[in-house]
């Protein structure tokens, strides 16, 4: 029934099958790789893509895509007869819940588009629940268009209302030469979504052309099937004493609210290793390209698993194995920008070298393995005044080390500066398992 999709997908598979590839850094690198983007209170910061982990994982898609083929009448049938779907496949190849949903034919096909200029916008499709959306959509064009972006992407209810709270995220397209692009918007509320209909805004800036879009679209069904479980089961990592309150199975995502014990002598930075488990061994793992975690205080956040809903295993677990943590007293890096010093960092002292050119921070990050975090939420200089920052790069210098580089936009400031730290390659290590169900 689908031999010619088999067949052109093994020329691709034979094509790429030689190239020699780090599988154990891929590895690594699918699961935590994308987690660039801030833990923030409302709004995911927009991400900008990875050439160089666009072509990797472009090779290693081939591979999965046939397999899924062969493994799945249900995905395929899903490839070929409805539009776009294939490009939609790439999108979600590292979400298992997105996968199951699309599986169990819980994507909506919308197939809407707006044309301006020789620039044509279609949404391709939904998936949605009563907690988020998540829109395909393709931009494509007539001429080869150059130095291509996105400026401005927002969802908005028809009905003139506001958004619930929300956090969204979406990728910062920079493309030199563009043609043809697939991507994916997430927004998820922080209350019940009960709205069906929205216009979603795109301004679009190319050397060629610089165009406003806004194209209308309808839910066509917006079922409440969430699954909640009140756990209040605490357990203890290497002393630091966390709470699971409850989870929250969506068609989406799950989402487990956790809450650490004040008295912790560690700040809990990141559930690394945090995990759902079925009774056959089949795991469900943290969202990594996207909306992480929602924070609701220095003591408690929401994490975001991938959803285990179409599958409802008969047993499920919270597992726990690794967190980055920090001691209380070290979960800053204090710098001097004018002598360009290091005044006090964590335990570790990974970061070596720094350095200011004109507004940018720079820092070598001495670590075995890459760590691919954002690593700073925020910076105060000595006075307490908040100094705004603009963007966190990493990228590596012709000796293999890897570099953070901090942009400033606050001009006046007094040295030390305190910067707040997200994430730090520090960690803590257990086996902690919380039957769910």
């Amino acid at each position: 029934m689908f031999e010619k999709e088999e067949n052109e997908l093994k020329k691709l598979k034979e094509k790429y099958e030689n190239i020699g590839l780090p599988i154990d850094e891929i590895d690594e690198a699918i699961q935590i790789g994308f987690q660039k983007a801030k833990e923030t209170k409302l709004v995911t910061k927009p991400r900008r893509k990875s050439k160089i982990w666009s072509i990797v994982a472009a090779a290693i898609l081939l591979l999965g895509f046939l397999t899924s083929i062969r493994v799945s009448p249900t995905f395929a049938d899903y490839l070929t007869n409805i539009p776009g779907m294939e490009k939609i496949v790439k999108l979600i190849r590292d979400d298992k819940g997105l996968i199951s949903a699309v599986e169990n034919k819980y994507a909506q096909e919308i197939n809407i588009s707006q044309e301006k200029s020789g620039i044509k916008v279609t949404i391709d499709s939904v998936i949605a629940d009563e907690q988020g959306i998540v829109i395909f959509y393709t931009i494509d064009a007539k001429e080869t268009q150059h130095n291509f972006t996105l400026k401005e992407v927002s969802l908005k209810p028809s009905n003139g209302e506001e958004l619930p709270e929300h956090s969204s995220s979406f990728d910062l397209p920079v493309e030199d030469e563009l043609n043809t692009y697939t991507s994916k918007i997430e927004y998820f509320f922080q209350k019940t979504n009960e709205q069906k209909d929205f216009n979603l805004d795109l301004k679009i800036k190319s050397k060629e052309v610089s165009e406003q879009f806004s194209i209308p679209f309808s839910l066509k069904n917006l079922e409440k099937t969430k699954q909640i479980y009140e756990l209040n089961k605490t357990v203890t990592i290497e002393g630091q004493k966390i709470t699971i309150k409850k989870v929250t199975v969506y068609p989406l995502r799950v989402a487990v609210q956790v809450k650490m014990d004040p008295n912790n002598t560690k700040k809990i930075l990141d559930f690394t290793d945090f995990e759902l488990l079925d009774q056959n061994g089949e795991v469900w793992s943290k969202i990594t390209n996207g909306t992480t975690a929602n924070i609701l205080s220095d003591n408690e956040r929401i994490i975001y698993l991938q959803s285990n809903f179409f599958k409802d295993p008969k047993e499920l677990y919270l597992v726990i194995h690794k967190l980055q943590a920090v001691d209380k007293d070290e979960e800053y890096i204090l710098v001097d920008t004018e002598k360009q010093q290091i005044l006090k960092q964590p335990k570790g002292n990974y970061l070596t070298d720094l350095k200011k050119e004109e507004s940018e921070l720079k820092f070598t990050l001495n670590t075995k393995k890459e760590f691919h975090y954002s690593l700073v939420e925020s910076i105060f200089d000595a006075n307490g005044k908040v100094v705004q920052t603009s963007s966190e790069s990493q990228e590596y210098d012709d000796g293999g080390k890897q570099v953070v580089g901090i942009t400033i936009s606050t001009k006046d400031y007094v040295n030390p500066l305190k910067l707040k730290l997200a994430f730090y390659p520090e960690y803590i290590q257990g086996d902690a398992k919380i039957r769910i169900k």
